[in-house]
Parts: C-alpha cells; sequence; structure tokens
C-alpha cells in the first residue's frame, strides 16, 4: 500500500520507518517530556496529522520506536552468531561493538530508562519487562556455560546477570560523557576478570567454547 503525504508519495512501510528513526533521535535528543509530535513531523517533512496517521500519539510512537529498536538488535545477534555457540562474553562483547556504531541508540536507550523510573511514563512498564526480559536472557546463556564448562556451577546466573545489566549500563553512560571511556576494551576486561575469578568460568571464556588455558 501506497500513500501520498506532503506531496511524496511513499510506501506505508517505508514512511513509517521515516518516522521512527526521525522520532528516535528526537527522543534521544531531548527525551519524551522535550519531544513533540510537531519537531517529529518536522524531522520527517510531514504534517502533523500524516504523522498521526500512522500513530494516534506520542505514548504509541515512543513504544514503537523501543519495540522496533529491540527488534533490530536482537535480529541483528540473531544472525551473527547464526549455527555458532557463543559464550556470554562473546554475546556482550558484539552487543557493545554493535553499540558502538549506534550512539544515537544507546543515548535513547539511557535517556529513556532514566526518565521511565516515573511510574507515569509511558515506558514504565517497557523498561520494567525489558530488564526482566534481558535478565533472563543473560542468566540463560550463563547456564549453558556453565553446562560447557565455562563458568563455574557455583555462580549464581541470575545475580551475575544483574552485575552484567549494571555494568554495561554504566559503562555506555560513560561513553555518551565527554571525553568518552573505551566502553569495549573495559567491558571485555571486566567480563575477563569475573571470568577468571576464584568463582568465574574454568577457564577463559571464548567463542565456541575455547578454552585458553595457558
Amino acid at each position: 500500500m501506497a500513500e501520498r503525504i506532503e506531496g511524496l508519495r511513499l510506501p506505508r512501510t517505508q514512511r513509517r520507518q521515516q518516522i521512527l528513526a526521525a522520532a528516535a533521535q528526537a527522543f534521544a535528543e531531548t527525551g519524551f517530556h522535550g519531544t513533540s509530535l510537531a519537531d517529529v513531523a518536522t524531522r520527517v517533512g510531514v504534517s502533523q496529522p500524516g504523522l498521526l496517521h500512522h500513530y494516534p500519539n506520542k505514548q504509541a510512537l515512543i513504544l514503537a520506536v523501543l519495540e522496533e529498536r529491540d527488534e533490530v538488535q536482537t535480529h541483528y545477534l540473531d544472525e551473527l552468531f547464526r549455527g555458532q555457540d557463543p559464550s556470554v562474553v562473546d554475546w556482550l562483547t558484539a552487543l557493545c561493538a554493535r553499540n558502538v556504531e549506534q550512539p544515537e541508540l544507546v543515548r535513547l536507550y539511557t535517556v529513556t530508562a532514566a526518565e521511565s523510573l516515573d511510574p507515569a511514563h509511558p515506558a514504565h512498564e517497557y523498561f520494567q519487562n525489558r530488564y526482566q526480559r534481558i535478565r533472563g536472557v543473560i542468566a540463560r546463556r550463563i547456564v549453558l556455560d556453565q553446562e560447557k564448562g565455562r563458568f563455574a556451577p557455583t555462580v549464581d546466573p541470575e545475580g551475575l546477570a544483574s552485575e552484567l545489566i549494571a555494568l554495561m549500563d554504566g559503562l555506555q553512560l560513560q561513553w555518551l560523557m565527554q571525553p568518552p571511556v573505551d566502553m569495549c576494551r573495559l567491558l571485555e576486561a571486566s567480563l575477563q576478570r569475573l571470568a577468571a575469578g576464584p568463582d568465574g568460568a574454568v577457564g577463559a571464556v571464548r567463542q565456541g567454547g575455547a578454552r585458553r588455558d595457558g
């Protein structure tokens, strides 16, 4: 289905992608409360009624932006490791490398996650569910690493998953500041220290379960 908006005919899906990209940039720069639908419409080059034809309000728009970005990120990692057996270290370092290429995305999530601490924020429930989901994904990967001998059985998967999320969030925040830190180098060094600790991995964790024991 194609539509004509502001004199330019575009497929509906392409227009929605334009809107989501412009909204992501706006929310990353000024947050949810500092962004208006008029601003997003101007960035896209459509009228505000034209924008509302796709997303009925700003609340629906921010949720659509977050959900779309999550889907893209998940698809990227799934394709990157298709047919492989990545450790949790591989998975997180790949995610970090991907994020370095998308500073706007990192800023979007950092700003919106902080705003969503307000229970009245439209993304409050979204981020609660997102953190729970990510914690579960990482914990399951740690369990798989334990089964393959990459992590000691004494490691608490849920607890370590929470630590790793805090590590990544903290590094991303510092990376967004000036001067930025070398986020991925610090992340990998921290992951290797965790893996090499007394309750960490049996051996250094690398892709495919390969262990470097010296």
